[in-house]
């Protein structure tokens, strides 16, 4: 098959000193869940596939990745039918109802007995992944869990009814991690206050490390930009210093869009793409200020005409309302820090024009 060949490839700008915090993490006896968190779009799932791939060849470790955000799970016989995959073993010639194994993550293999069980709810499926990350352990494996979005387990009940799931896991977690030291575990999520509800339960707090991703600073974004011929193999066209401080004046260090941005400078102008970002974002702050309690909209958006970040100590009182924004992808929330941010650059614009400034 010929290989497909692209005008513009994606890209991956510096992020060591973030590598450098997540191997830190990995190199230290299993202690803590680490939590990353950050704005939409900030590079978090980005991050963790280059960690991956640069433990890949890694001998010492068993990474697996778990991406929600690629699976539709709305029940527990959900759960365990994506999270014990099924696969066919074919070097050999036994019936199909021995030959089958279920493998959590890519990580586990069970036999289809531990399957039948753990559907017919007569196996505890934290028991089994115990037993197998022990089994791991004696072959000189370190086995580390990576789950991206972990929040989409919300709502998610166990046979019991009374225990969620997502909170058993994450007591598991906590056991694996801090009591029993058997593996890593690096959760990532968008959703603000499911990190605040974590950070602020003393005891998860005391279990758990928290690392903010937040977008690309001035210098990085500044390197990209202006060899944009290395990072994205671009040779059509080249950005002067002028026209770099555009972009970043327009959406900051943000990956996405920065490269929404490279995309189609092929074939509009610059200056007509941003007023094109600015007038979009305007229309987003529009539709989000439109309800019945308009007034209060425009009085929470009116502390961010002029600043990017706002202390939660000052926007008191306004939990709903702040919760609704941080919902909306309007506003972004670091319970570590306390304060309350613009979802990037670019919808800062878009509450300039909203208010005329």
């Amino acid at each position: 098959m010929k290989k497909r060949v692209f005008k513009i490839k994606t890209t991956f700008i510096n992020r060591e000193q973030e590598l450098r915090l997540l191997r830190n993490y990995l190199n230290a006896q299993p202690n803590s869940i680490l939590f990353l968190y950050g704005p939409k779009s900030s590079g978090k799932t980005t991050l963790l596939y280059r960690l991956c791939d640069e433990l890949e060849d890694d001998k010492n470790y068993e990474v697996k990745f778990f991406n929600l955000r690629e699976t539709f799970l709305d029940s527990y016989e959900d759960f365990l039918q994506t999270f014990f995959k099924t696969g066919n073993d074919t070097e050999n010639s036994l019936k199909m109802s021995t030959k089958r194994q279920y493998s959590m993550f890519g990580l586990f293999k069970l036999d289809a007995v531990v399957e039948r069980m753990l559907k017919g709810k007569n196996e505890d499926p934290f028991v089994v992944m115990k037993m197998e990350f022990r089994k791991f352990i004696k072959k000189g494996r370190r086995p580390l869990i990576v789950i991206d979005e972990f929040h989409k387990l919300k709502g998610i009940y166990l046979p019991e009814k009374q225990k969620t799931l997502i909170t058993e896991l994450m007591n598991f977690f906590v056991a694996m991690t801090k009591e029993s030291h058997l593996c890593h575990v690096i959760i990532a999520s968008s959703d603000a206050f499911f990190i605040e509800e974590v950070y602020n339960d003393s005891k998860l707090r005391k279990t758990s490390a928290f690392q903010n991703l937040d977008y690309l600073t001035y210098p990085d974004a500044v390197e990209w930009l202006s060899h944009i011929n290395r990072y994205n193999e671009v040779t059509a066209f080249s950005l002067n210093e002028k026209e770099i401080e555009l972009i970043w004046d327009t959406v900051g260090g943000s990956p996405w869009e920065i490269q929404y941005i490279l995309e189609r400078l092929f074939e509009i102008p610059l200056t007509e793409i941003l007023d094109k970002i600015k007038k979009e974002r305007a229309a987003m702050v529009t539709d989000w200020v439109d309800y019945e309690d308009r007034p209060l909209r425009e009085e929470l958006l009116g502390h961010f005409i002029d600043n990017s970040c706002v202390m939660h100590s000052e926007l008191m009182g306004r939990r709903h309302l702040l919760g609704q924004a941080v919902s909306d992808n309007i506003l972004f929330f670091d319970p570590v820090e306390g304060v309350f941010g613009v979802q990037g650059k670019s919808l800062q614009w878009g509450i300039k024009r909203y208010f005329g400034s």
